[in-house]
C-alpha cells in the first residue's frame, strides 16, 4: 500500500530540477541537430509551374478528302484507335462510280475499235478482246457493214475494169476489121497500077482505089486510136479501184491513229478514276488515336480539302505552349522533364501527362491583351491520359493545362535560407 508513495519520492529525489533542465535542453539541442541534418540533406524538385496550352503540331495528322461529297458513313469516334489504311469515313461513290464506269466502258470501246480497225488496215479480220463483249458485238457488226462497203466499191470498180475490158475487146475487133479492109485496099491498088501504068486499066481505076485505100487506112487509124482510148480507160478503172482502196485504208489508218490516242488518253485517266473512287473511302495513314472526327452527320456534304479526321499517331506525342515568368526562365532547360495537368480533366481522377521541354524562346513576348511579358516554352509530351475503362481521352489543340517544368534539386535548408540571404542582400541599402 505505502509503494506507490515511496516510488513517487524516489523519481523526485532521483530528477533534481537542473538535471531535468538539462535533459530538456539536449533533448532541444538534439531535435535541431535532426532537423538541421534533415534540412541539409533532404532535396527537393525545384519546380517550375507555368499556364499552358496545346497547340496543333506536325506529328497530329488531319485526314481530309481531296474531292469532298456527301457523307454515307462515319466509321470510328474520337478515342478509337486505328490501324494504318482502316476506313474512318465513307462517301457517297454513286457519281465517282459513274464516272469510273463510263470511262472503263469508253477504254473499253476503243479497244474493240483499235482492233476493227488494225483488222482493216492490214486487211486481215479482227481480233477482239475477249472481255468487253458489247463493244465486241458493236465492233463486229461495223466491221461487217464497213467490208460489205468496201466490197460494194471494189464490185463497182470491178465493174468498171470488166466494161472497159470490154470495149478494148470491142476496139481490138474493130481494129484488126479495119486493118484488114485497109490491107485490102492496098493490095487493089498495088495491082492496078501497074496495069495502068502499061494502059491496060483506065486511070481512074486507079484513083478510086487509091482513095479507097486512103478511107480504110483512116478507118484502121481510128480504131487503132480508139483501141488505144480503151485500153487507157482499163487502165483508169484499175487505178481508180486502187485508188479507192488506198483511200478506204488509208481513212482506216487515221481513224485507227485517232482511236489509239483517244485510248491511251484514256488509259492514262483510268487510274486517276480509280484512286479517286477509291479515296471515297477516307483512310487513316498511319497507325494511330483518333483524336477528333470533324464531320458528325451522315448525309452532309464536305468541300475538297476540308479536314475530316485528327489523328494522333501511336508514338505521337502532344505540343504544349507553356507561359514562363522572365524571372524563372533562368530554370528552365531544353530537355528538362515537365508534368502537363489538363484542365479540362481532373488532375485528381485522370493525372498528368509526362513530357519534355523541346524548345525555349530566345526573347520574351508580351502579352497582347494584358501586356504581360513572357516567355514561351514548348513541352512534348510522351504519354496520353484515360478513362476508367483504359480508353484514351481526346486532347485537342486550345485545351488549357497547367505545367510543371521539374528543375534540379535543392536542399531543404536552401529554402529555408533563401529569405534569410535576399534580407541579408538587400539590408543597408538605400534606394
Amino acid at each position: 500500500m505505502s509503494t506507490a508513495p515511496h516510488s513517487l519520492e524516489d523519481l523526485a529525489i532521483r530528477f533534481h530540477p537542473s538535471q531535468a533542465s538539462r535533459i530538456l535542453l539536449w533533448s532541444i539541442v538534439g531535435f535541431f541537430v535532426v532537423a538541421l541534418g534533415w534540412a541539409t540533406f533532404t532535396r527537393l524538385d525545384r519546380t517550375v509551374h507555368g499556364v499552358g496550352r496545346v497547340v496543333p503540331t506536325a506529328q497530329l495528322q488531319v485526314v481530309s478528302n481531296l474531292e469532298g461529297g456527301v457523307v454515307e458513313k462515319i466509321l470510328v469516334k474520337a478515342g478509337d484507335r486505328v490501324k494504318a489504311m482502316q476506313p474512318l469515313i465513307r462517301l457517297d461513290r454513286t457519281a465517282t462510280g459513274a464516272e469510273f464506269g463510263s470511262g472503263e466502258a469508253a477504254v473499253q470501246a476503243l479497244t474493240a475499235k483499235v482492233a476493227r480497225l488494225e483488222g482493216e488496215v492490214g486487211g486481215h479480220p479482227p481480233l477482239f478482246p475477249a472481255d468487253a463483249a458489247e463493244a465486241v458485238g458493236i465492233e463486229e457488226a461495223l466491221y461487217r457493214s464497213r467490208q460489205a462497203d468496201l466490197a460494194s466499191l471494189s464490185a463497182a470498180g470491178e465493174a468498171r475494169i470488166a466494161q472497159a475490158q470490154r470495149a478494148v475487146a470491142e476496139a481490138e475487133a474493130t481494129l484488126a476489121s479495119k486493118s484488114a479492109a485497109r490491107d485490102a485496099a492496098r493490095s487493089e491498088a498495088d495491082l492496078i497500077r501497074p496495069l495502068v501504068l502499061r494502059g491496060i486499066e483506065p486511070r481512074l481505076s486507079l484513083v478510086q482505089a487509091e482513095n479507097q485505100l486512103a478511107i480504110t487506112a483512116a478507118d484502121a487509124n481510128a480504131a487503132a486510136a480508139a483501141l488505144a482510148r480503151a485500153r487507157a480507160g482499163v487502165a483508169e478503172a484499175r487505178a481508180t479501184l486502187t485508188q479507192t482502196r488506198q483511200d478506204w485504208r488509208a481513212k482506216a489508218a487515221e481513224d485507227l491513229a485517232s482511236a489509239r490516242a483517244d485510248l491511251a488518253a484514256r488509259r492514262r485517266q483510268l487510274p486517276a478514276l480509280s484512286d479517286k473512287m477509291r479515296r471515297t473511302e477516307v483512310r487513316a495513314p498511319l497507325a494511330g488515336r483518333v483524336n477528333r472526327v470533324m464531320v458528325a452527320t451522315v448525309g452532309g456534304s464536305v468541300r475538297p480539302g476540308d479536314p475530316l479526321v485528327e489523328i494522333v499517331p501511336e508514338d505521337g506525342a502532344l505540343t504544349v505552349e507553356v507561359q514562363v515568368r522572365p524571372e524563372d526562365i533562368a530554370f528552365v532547360a531544353v530537355g528538362q522533364p515537365a508534368r502537363v495537368k489538363i484542365s479540362a480533366y481532373d488532375y485528381a481522377i485522370y493525372g498528368a501527362i509526362d513530357g519534355r521541354v523541346v524548345n525555349i524562346s530566345p526573347d520574351a513576348v508580351a502579352n497582347e491583351k494584358t501586356g504581360e511579358i513572357h516567355y514561351e516554352v514548348r513541352v512534348q509530351t510522351h504519354g496520353q491520359l484515360t478513362d476508367a475503362d483504359g480508353r484514351p481521352l481526346p486532347i485537342g489543340p486550345g485545351m488549357v493545362s497547367d505545367v510543371s517544368l521539374i528543375g534540379d534539386k535543392r536542399s531543404v535548408l536552401s529554402y529555408v535560407l533563401t529569405p534569410i540571404t535576399r534580407l541579408r542582400e538587400n539590408a543597408f541599402q538605400e534606394r
